[in-house]
């Protein structure tokens, strides 16, 4: 199953958000950075033996390797870092994103395998690079963050998503992710009426705790046990969620 996740706009979190539920998947998931924009991960994370991670095997490695062979495998392009996650590194720099042309479609099927995948695509907008693979995804979550203007800016993207996949015989199952202070969770009832009111049928499958703190932690700017935190149980409880709603996929 390949879980995309994506922002309509700015940064509300979605590279933590896609860290955090690959941390705490379940069951084997792999973390792909796809977006254009360039990788966060590159200078969080470090390797198993902590050195920095080489930004040369990667995204950047697997798109030289499907343009030789549409079919290449992804495991040869993934780092292990420091807590045992597999991830496919992202790009070190944009201009990158454009180079890679026509080779995103063969890139997204590469993730396409028996194990889940959950990929970062940074901002989703009309002619991004990365929206072969958002609409090739099986599932499709945007991540936002409470406010009218974030509201807004959500809105309008999945109306133009579902304009885009309509005449699609395969498109992505789309969902909700809301990032908000916990003691302001019940603000996934309100958006999702909101979604609904305007003729758009798509859930908010659950909220993400915006933490600061635990954060910095899993991003390494910090050391501070995690395992207690509200942005990693809220984590925990969305991801088993997600993974439910995606066997049989």
């Amino acid at each position: 199953m390949l879980i995309s996740m994506a922002s309509a706009k700015g940064s509300p979190g979605t590279t933590t958000a896609a860290h955090v539920l690959a941390a705490v998947w379940p069951r084997d998931v792999r973390l792909a950075e796809l977006d254009p924009a360039g990788s966060d991960l590159l200078y969080r994370l470090r390797t198993q033996t902590g050195q920095p991670v080489d930004p040369a095997r990667g995204l950047v490695s697997l798109a030289a390797a499907v343009r030789r062979e549409s079919a290449a495998g992804l495991d040869e392009h993934l780092t292990t870092v420091d807590g045992g996650l597999d991830i496919l590194v992202g790009l070190a720099r944009p201009d990158q994103a454009t180079a890679i042309g026509a080779g995103w479609a063969a890139i997204t099927r590469s993730l396409r395998g028996p194990i889940d995948v959950i990929a970062d695509l940074g901002r989703l907008t009309p002619g991004a690079p990365s929206l072969a693979a958002a609409l090739a995804s099986d599932r499709l979550l945007l991540v936002t963050r409470p406010g009218v203007d974030h509201y807004g800016h959500l809105r309008e993207r999945l109306r133009w998503i579902v304009e885009e996949t309509a005449h699609r015989a395969e498109r992505p199952e789309l969902g909700i992710i809301l990032i908000a202070p916990w003691k302001e969770r019940h603000e996934a009832d309100d958006l999702e009426r909101l979604v609904r009111a305007h003729g758009l049928d798509i859930p908010v499958l659950g909220v993400l705790a915006h933490d600061e703190a635990a954060a910095d932690s899993l991003a390494g700017r910090r050391l501070r046990p995690l395992d207690r935190t509200l942005l990693v149980r809220s984590a925990r409880e969305l991801a088993g969620r997600l993974a439910d709603m995606g066997e049989g996929q």
